[in-house]
């Protein structure tokens, strides 16, 4: 045995007589092997084998024995000898091809052995649940995961079927699905529920993958599997979230539709007013001249009076509804107080926004801050800018553009004004001034009294607004002058200006 160790190349040799001497070495000094006889003075028999694999771990042994030990020496490799030679069958060659092979063996023992104790971890602290399959679906292995699931009945879980938990509505679908894995190697990724022994219910979400043997045919299915049961019912949760929020989006735009309307008709009763002053003198003259013609007519004329008298009845039934509409609108108390103007223009256009966005209409909103504050009711004011802004909206019913602006100006001698400054205005005066501009069909014109009180001589009328008339003079109760004008480019422009203490 001597000669054959020292024919080793390549290798330090250090000897030990005793099983004692040897650990005591190894414990001082590094070794990459050790070639270990069963038979020594102090130990001998799988004792020896066991005490040495104790002290070093990780070195590999080679054991040596007699012909006679053979039987022995295979339990040692069992215990974990790398291998072992029987004393007298060997040279240093066999000698030398043995120890590099029980060196490296080792090496990829230890390995392996890292790598198990490191997915080991892994799977032993995830919270996602790991399962082993074979072919058949039965579990080789689950991680200790599954006891957050179904509680101590995990530790058992080993050669179980892994489809008895599945809900039976879902048991089917899932086994076509192993079985498509198996047969395809393909490993596919699926949603069911998961059926717990207490009645109650889980969503599981798993991707099973396919290990395959040496021959490349799928031997075993790795299923990594996630309890999504919190994210959907937080996904249900959302959903109806957002059913109660286009519900309640809903519910917002009937009750500012209702909104509108409740302010259109409160409109009606300025706009009331505003006609039944407009009608009223015109209307008392009519009755003075049927009086006088009545008077006047020929005696025996039974015609003329005849219809004379039914003018007098239509005039005065008219005259009638003159004065009820002007004591209906004579009732609303207006509440006249120092105003910002952009915010009254905001407060309509707010109003309108549904609108135009069912028309497509784009708005481009100039509202100038810190305006000086002019004396109007927001009410009656935010109902002139309403009919302004829903005229234009009916201009373009396929869409278009709309601008509303404010600002603080001084009025000047080059403004369009047929020869005239418009209202109360002069030229000079500070005025803050309010305009809406759209790019829809245009206005037709309309003569109007030419007397001096109006503001200007002709006046545009859009079809389907109210009379200029009306807002002419709802404008003009307060101090103010509107004036609107085709634009060059198509569309309409107009302008309501009041006048502020301050000279510019």
């Amino acid at each position: 045995m001597s000669g054959i160790l020292s024919s080793l190349s390549g290798f330090e040799v250090a000897r030990a007589s005793r099983l004692g001497q040897a650990i005591e070495r190894l414990s001082a000094e590094n070794y990459d092997v050790v070639l270990l006889d069963l038979s020594l003075p102090d130990e001998s028999g799988l004792a020896t084998c066991t005490r040495l694999a104790n002290s070093a771990p990780s070195l590999p042994i080679v054991v040596l024995t007699g012909s006679a030990d053979e039987t022995l020496a295979l339990q040692a490799v069992r215990e974990g000898a790398q291998d072992y030679l029987v004393k007298g069958e060997f040279d240093g060659k066999v000698l030398a091809r043995v120890i590099r092979y029980a060196i490296e063996r080792k090496r990829l023992e230890d390995d392996l052995r890292q790598r198990e104790e490191f997915y080991r971890l892994i799977t032993e602290n995830i919270s996602d649940l790991v399962a082993v399959l074979d072919r058949d679906g039965k579990r080789l292995y689950n991680s200790p995961s599954y006891r957050n699931i179904i509680g101590d009945r995990a530790v058992v879980l080993e050669g179980t079927s892994s489809f008895e938990e599945i809900h039976p509505d879902d048991v089917e679908r899932i086994e076509r699905i192993f079985l498509e894995t198996i047969a395809s190697g393909v490993g596919q990724r699926a949603e069911y529920r998961m059926l717990l022994s207490d009645g109650s219910i889980r969503h599981i979400e798993s991707q099973g993958n396919v290990v395959k043997d040496a021959a490349g045919a799928p031997a075993r299915v790795v299923v990594v599997s996630r309890d999504i049961t919190e994210r959907k019912r937080q996904l249900e949760a959302i959903e109806q979230a957002l059913a109660d929020l286009h519900q309640t989006h809903k519910q917002l735009q009937a009750a500012q539709q209702q909104l509108v309307n409740s302010e259109k008709l409160e409109a009606v009763s300025t706009f009331a007013a505003g006609i039944a002053h407009e009608v009223k003198n015109p209307l008392q003259t009519i009755l003075l001249g049927l009086d006088f013609l009545k008077n006047s007519a020929a005696a025996g004329d039974q015609t003329a009076a005849m219809v004379l008298g039914e003018m007098d009845g239509a005039a005065r039934r008219a005259d009638a509804v003159i004065r009820g509409l002007v004591e209906f609108a004579g009732q609303r108390k207006r509440d006249v107080k120092e105003q910002d103007l952009s915010a009254i223009v905001e407060l309509a256009v707010r109003s309108v926004e549904n609108e135009l966005a069912a028309h497509s209409i784009q708005l481009t909103r100039e509202l100038a801050p810190g305006l000086p504050l002019v004396q109007l009711d927001l009410k009656t004011m935010q109902h002139v800018f309403l009919n302004l802004l829903s005229s234009s909206i009916q201009s373009m019913p396929n869409g278009g553009n709309l601008r509303v602006r404010t600002y603080r100006d001084v009025l000047a001698k080059d403004q369009n004004w047929s020869g005239r400054t418009p209202g109360r205005l002069k030229i000079g005066d500070g005025i803050v001034a309010a305009e809406i501009e759209d790019d829809g069909s245009g206005v037709m014109e309309s003569k109007l009294d030419s007397r001096e009180h109006r503001a200007y001589e002709t006046d545009l009328i859009r079809k389907g607004v109210v009379d200029l008339t009306v807002l002419k003079k709802v404008v003009e109760l307060y101090g103010g002058t509107i004036q609107i004008t085709n634009r060059p480019q198509g569309g309409v422009k107009v302008v309501i200006m009041f006048k502020t203490r301050q000279r510019e």
